[in-house]
């Protein structure tokens, strides 16, 4: 008995024992100050911060235990003043232990840093925060329109020092504009706090440190929040949520929680989750970070209730039939975009014109565009009086945007990243836009549900009557066709004469007095109903058929030039190919020997007509070449050096708009040597039509006036066939 006696008293003393506080059981070194909480009670302005920390459970307990902290303690004249202000609360004791608890705990930040450590947060300050710091808040926060508790990390605390305003190019007069008058930078402690002054710093104790506070500090919403819960950005924040917005179940923060999870008050714990936009800029992450994992703080420029709801009803419903669902996405994406930045934009850089928005588009603002500026826990917060248009909407795609038959085209435009290249104030475009139904002629169509459960929505074709993704080098070639840059045409212009113009990706759109055609012979109607549109950098037409890609290649079009075998294919060119093949090129473009020998470069191939061949045939200037001949291999090889000099390189030569001058051909000059080879070259005159002058004088006519008989201009993939009268018998 006696021994059982003994073994409980020794166990009460061990448990006592380690029941003991900090500076109680464990004696500080001589001349070390109290811990936090004894050191803030000694304080007797900071009464009424203490009686906050007393009415905390185990906050009090918290601090007198060995951890580091930092104190931001508003004094007693803090306190006073705000509760002169708040009309819900006027005194600790009247505040619920919960909202106290997150008050408190917000001016308490982990690890202990005095003014020296601000002053010099590290040497790594390239693109990140060098203000924000952890506290001992953690918010959830109750998402009463989805229904969803939302988890994030701890609130950061914003502490402002000179190497902070240096580091920004920060002004005092942005610390004003942001936190209001009276909030000017504490010059004799070189620190604030969210708008607070540090009137007193580096209070050390036994277990951290305490800077007093002039102003109590409220933990301030993220951007999403703000939108969330004030009813100024309701419209603005419809759209945002419904089309931008998704939740992720956070596991590790549910489990986490335990039994204090209830943010709604049913007595249930709630499932946590974490909230991400899709406008690149999150607007509901407490401590944003960039692509390479640095902390950064965002900028949202959101247009007041009552400028939006007027953007809305005036522009956004009236061009899609007063419907929400039929705005486009792309739209709304490019719109919200504009309003946001990635970095912290303060308002000497957003009125110096030195801030860009999420497109890259420069922010111009006025002072009398903004109606207040606020500070939110990952960012700032401009509320305006005028909408932020991206510069897509103002430059020549715009009308794509906010007209329902273009859906197509400017969703091709976004995903293709077509549009950066059309955003450039000083450059020049026309822009003939398909619509919806010219796409869709094609085989062409996009889909929000592919058929395949993993594919992406997107722009698909049916091939074997299998969904397939149209690629987007294709979608980009077929877009850019009907891009011409450098220029700005008008229908009248259009209308007047035949003009040739190179488009954005290589190909031409030939203009023959108000018809259009593109590479591949079809007929393309400017719309009469959105013809002209002016824009700020040219002019868009909207156009009823695709202007397609040329399908073959030169070769490919010769050696196809029966039209029984190929659609839309001159038989012009049926004596030349019977040349090509008597010479024995006609395998594979040409052998290898003319057109692949200038694989990245265009030609043009003047096809000397069938009568012209045949008139030399019949005088016996070139051999005959009827089906089933076989030509010595001295004869094939002039032959093949013949047929090579009515190709010239390098060039893409139309009946019209083309610049008179001497060319090169593919045909190989007897001056060769092995280290130089040298071709023959052509000349043209373009004065009445193209003339063709061979290296001995002979000219030849293209032939033009009947397009049916003797095409002109054929577009292939790898350049220009004309068809000229005369057959050059010179140069066999």
């Amino acid at each position: 008995m006696r021994k059982s006696l003994l073994i409980l008293s020794i166990f009460c003393i061990i448990t006592s024992a380690c029941k003991k506080e900090y500076g109680k059981f464990y004696d500080p070194p001589a001349g070390q100050a109290s811990q936090i909480y004894l050191q803030l009670s000694q304080e007797p302005t900071l009464s009424t911060f203490v009686s906050a920390i007393d009415r905390v459970p185990g906050l009090k307990e918290e601090l007198n235990s060995s951890g580091l902290f930092t104190v931001m303690a508003p004094d007693n004249n803090a306190f006073q003043e705000y509760f002169s202000t708040q009309l819900t609360y006027k005194s600790i004791e009247s505040m619920p232990v919960d909202v106290l608890s997150k008050m408190v705990n917000y001016h308490i930040m982990k690890w202990m840093l005095f003014q020296g450590n601000f002053l010099n947060p590290g040497t790594s300050k390239t693109n990140f925060d060098i203000y924000k710091y952890e506290s001992k808040t953690n918010n959830i926060y109750y998402d009463a329109m989805a229904k969803k508790a939302i988890f994030y990390p701890s609130k950061m605390l914003q502490v402002y020092t000179p190497e902070f305003y240096k580091y920004y190019h920060v002004t005092n007069q942005d610390y004003t504009d942001v936190y209001g008058l009276g909030s000017a930078v504490n010059e004799a402690t070189g620190m604030n706090v969210l708008g607070a002054s540090v009137i007193r710093r580096d209070v050390a104790s036994g277990n951290g440190v305490i800077h007093v506070l002039d102003r109590v500090l409220t933990a301030p919403n993220t951007i999403a929040q703000e939108l969330d819960t004030s009813p100024e950005y309701a419209v603005y924040n419809k759209f945002l949520r419904k089309y931008f917005l998704t939740y992720t179940y956070n596991a590790a923060a549910t489990s986490a929680q335990g039994v204090n999870g209830d943010t709604n008050g049913d007595g249930v714990a709630d499932s946590l989750w974490t909230r991400s936009y899709s406008t690149e800029v999150n607007l509901d992450n407490e401590n944003p970070v960039n692509s390479l994992k640095q902390s950064v703080s965002v900028t949202a420029f959101i247009p007041s209730k009552e400028v939006f709801s007027e953007y809305y009803r005036e522009k956004l419903l009236k061009n899609f039939f007063n419907e929400d669902d039929s705005i486009p996405i792309h739209t709304l994406q490019m719109l919200y975009k504009s309003h946001m930045s990635s970095t912290i934009d303060w308002p000497s850089k957003v009125f110096g014109g030195q801030a860009m928005n999420g497109l890259g588009d420069k922010i111009v603002l006025q002072k009398s565009d903004v109606k207040s500026i606020a500070m939110k826990s990952n960012g700032l917060m401009y509320t305006l009086n005028r909408m932020i248009e991206p510069a897509a909407f103002t430059t020549v795609a715009g009308p794509s945007f906010f007209k329902p038959e273009y859906w197509y085209f400017a969703e091709a435009l976004m995903v293709t990243n077509t549009m950066n290249k059309l955003l450039s104030a000083s450059s020049k475009y026309t822009v003939f836009a398909p619509t919806n139904k010219a796409f869709l002629s094609q085989g062409i169509y996009y889909t929000l549900k592919p058929v395949a459960a993993t594919a992406k929505p997107g722009f698909f074709k049916l091939v074997s009557n299998i969904e397939t993704p149209v690629a987007l080098a294709e979608l980009a070639e077929i877009i850019g066709n009907g891009i011409v840059p450098n220029a700005e045409l008008t229908s009248a212009a259009l209308g007047s004469g035949r003009h040739v113009y190179p488009a954005l990706n290589g190909s031409f759109i030939l203009a023959d007095n108000g018809a259009l055609r593109g590479s591949e012979p079809d007929s393309l109607s400017v719309m009469n109903s959105d013809r002209d549109l002016r824009q700020s950098n040219g002019y868009f037409h909207g156009i009823n058929k695709l202007i397609l890609n040329p399908v073959n290649t030169i070769f490919q079009l010769i050696n196809s030039s029966l039209v029984t075998s190929v659609p839309q294919v001159n038989p012009q060119y049926q004596k030349f190919k019977e040349l090509c093949a008597a010479a024995g090129i006609l395998t594979k473009d040409f052998g290898g020997r003319i057109t692949q020998a200038d694989a990245n470069k265009k030609l043009t191939l003047f096809v000397p007509s069938n009568q012209a061949i045949s008139a030399a045939q019949a005088a016996g200037l070139l051999p005959l070449t009827p089906a089933g001949v076989v030509l010595t291999d001295e004869v094939k090889k002039r032959l093949a050096q013949y047929i090579s000099y009515f190709f010239v390189s390098d060039q893409q030569i139309f009946t019209i708009g083309s610049l008179p001058g001497t060319f090169p051909t593919r045909k190989i000059s007897a001056a060769s040597t092995p280290a130089q080879t040298i071709y023959l070259k052509m000349t043209l005159a373009t004065s009445g039509g193209i003339t063709v002058v061979s290296a001995d004088g002979v000219t030849a006519k293209v032939i033009e006036g009947n397009p049916t008989l003797y095409p002109q201009d054929r577009i292939a993939k790898d350049g220009i066939i004309q068809i000229i009268d005369n057959a050059f018998t010179s140069q066999f």
